[in-house]
């Protein structure tokens, strides 16, 4: 099939989905006021709380829920379902579940001083069941990030040619934040700079390649890349939003851009052949079935709950107005199903399907969908866009080139979810038990605390066990934001309709996941051959939270009657005491 003719059609829905699903969202639920001041305004402590402009706190928002999700997903899902049903999940998944989840969990943090996720639950679930919603959101911020790092490294090591770019970037973006923070340089100015700087640092890399010493070993070096990924983390998540990530995520943002922009050029000018099978198997496909475990495998190209984490975290507490929230949070979510789409087509219309010949050298057998596959998810996908890209012809912009600028857009959004990831977690140790434990509501030790385990299952490679359960225990967390946000609309006596089907879906789905993980006949935690009780135990205790969160929450719609008629009508309704919001 023509890659050209589906990305039409997808890109078109997605638009359509903007301007009229995402419309009606906003007008029947939300009611986004800019005369209500924001907490980013209310709190401002240009640390955490600090108004930015819509363009910048757009490439921050996309640049933390992106990450590897909806490239790694989707390609992993291809080699299992093939490319149809993967991307009907990212066209339908995005728009009906991924964007609703993401705006209305922005907006009830913006209209609740800026509150994380948790704390947000505990209004309408009470404290023991939000406090059970906590750890499962610890669980998944620290696997999140032991993961990451040791996919940075692995990718700092195989590809040197990434080593300035993607620490070069952080001191571009340092620059950038002082330039227009503090030495008032105007923005037309240090902007276009410090992106040519970064687009200038991949061209050095590329004839610079940075590799550590040989004698360390190969566990030697990935222990140093992984301390240094490490100590940047903690640095970048005590550091002011100004500082880093604003300017940062906003150079990441223009990366992905002209990545994007290439890509569909490459498919608009080439229109390449899609090589991969439209679908493999019917309902079953290489032991696992279609339903559930491809709606887990995709993950953030069509609803993630890490989303969640960011939008009532980082995104919430920096929003400029209300109406911003919309095409930073709906518009963000339906930009990533771009993204997952053009995933899609590179990798599979840019590689061929199945494993390289015997005799083919290593750059010719990447061009092979299962052998670039085999080298990593970052391989697979570099091969896919720059075998594609470099079909435009453009001088310079060689296979090669174009591959390590892929590499380049991947690794920016991988750093950022890292210290992202960071921040989000010191917020959640800060928010449930810094008002207990005073010395927990600091910075440092709140960011270690989530640091240690994480560097820990990094070092150990303890890791690769555990991230088994992390697509579900992902999802999960997003059927219980929705079901959280269902709640709250009840109290409002708002439409509940447009979060309770996702979340009632997502939750079942979730659910089955767990369960096929535990009892499937040949490769159960329990059943297999040889039974694992350590994921196992792990997928029980998931689902044992999930059941009374889930309880909770039921009850606590269940019990919403309809409120007085209030005297401002705003959808997710905001009180006001004084200048302060009240909950």
């Amino acid at each position: 099939m023509n890659t050209l003719i589906v990305s039409i059609i997808i890109l078109v829905w997605f638009a359509l989905a903007y301007f009229f699903y995402g419309r009606f969202i906003a007008g029947a639920l939300v009611k986004p006021d800019n005369g209500n001041a924001t907490p980013s305004h209310l709190l401002n402590d240009g640390l955490d709380y600090s108004p930015s402009k819509r363009r910048f706190l757009w490439g921050n928002h996309f640049a933390s829920i992106a990450g590897a999700g909806p490239i790694i997903g989707p390609i992993v899902a291809i080699s299992y379902f093939g490319w149809g049903p993967t991307l009907l999940w990212v066209a339908i998944g995005a728009v009906f579940m991924g964007a609703v989840h993401d705006y209305l969990a922005l907006m009830m943090s913006v209209r609740h001083q800026g509150r994380g996720i948790s704390e947000l639950a505990s209004l309408t679930v009470g404290r023991a069941a939000a406090a059970m919603f906590a750890i499962m959101l610890y669980f998944v911020l620290v696997l999140l990030i032991a993961v990451f790092m040791v996919s940075v490294a692995h990718a700092l090591i195989n590809m040197p040619a990434l080593v300035i770019p993607t620490f070069g970037l952080v001191g571009v973006a340092v620059l950038l934040g002082l330039a227009l923070e503090r030495w008032r340089i105007p923005e037309l100015i240090a902007s276009p700079l410090a992106v040519f700087l970064a687009y200038f640092l991949i061209w050095v890399g590329y004839h610079l390649p940075i590799s550590l010493p040989a004698f360390l070993g190969e566990q030697g070096v990935m222990a140093v890349w992984l301390v240094v990924l490490a100590a940047y983390c903690l640095l970048a998540s005590v550091a002011p939003m100004w500082l880093l990530l604003k300017p940062r995520d906003f150079i990441s943002g223009i990366k992905l851009a002209v990545g994007m922009l290439l890509g569909f050029a490459a498919i608009l000018v080439v229109q390449p052949a899609i090589n991969a099978p439209f679908h493999e198997g019917v309902l079953v496909s290489h032991g696992k079935p279609l339903w559930p475990i491809l709606f887990i495998l995709v993950a953030c190209g069509a609803i993630s709950g890490f989303h969640a984490i960011v939008s009532t975290g980082t995104t919430a507490r920096q929003l400029d107005r209300e109406s911003d929230g919309r095409p930073i949070a709906f518009g963000g979510m339906l930009m990533e199903g771009a993204l997952a789409l053009l995933v899609i087509m590179v990798v599979s219309a840019g590689l061929k399907w199945g494993e390289a010949p015997a005799g083919l050298g290593a750059e010719a057998a990447n061009h092979y969908f299962a052998t670039a596959l085999s080298k990593g998810w970052i391989v697979a996908f570099g091969s896919g866009f720059g075998h594609v890209v470099s079909a435009l012809e453009i001088p310079v912009l060689t296979a090669g080139i174009a591959a390590l600028l892929g590499a380049v857009m991947v690794k920016s959004f991988i750093l950022t979810t890292l210290d992202a990831g960071t921040r989000l977690a010191r917020f959640l140790i800060n928010e449930s038990l810094g008002k207990k434990i005073p010395v927990l509501g600091g910075l440092w030790i709140a960011s270690a605390l989530v640091l240690a385990p994480a560097f820990l299952l990094a070092l150990t490679n303890t890791y690769s066990q555990v991230w088994k359960l992390f697509g579900a225990a992902n999802q999960l967390i997003a059927a219980v934001t929705l079901l959280t946000i269902t709640a709250l609309l009840a109290t409002k006596n708002l439409p509940r309709r447009y979060t309770l089907a996702p979340a009632v879906f997502m939750l079942v789905t979730t659910s089955a996941a767990l369960l096929w993980e535990m009892f499937s006949p040949k490769s159960g935690y329990f059943t297999g051959p040889q039974p694992d009780w350590y994921l196992g135990g792990i997928a029980a205790v998931l689902i044992i939270l999930e059941s009374v969160v889930v309880f909770k929450s039921w009850q606590a719609i269940q019990a919403a009657k309809t409120p007085a008629v209030p005297s401002e009508p705003t959808g997710l309704q905001v009180e006001r005491t004084g200048h302060k919001l009240a909950l």
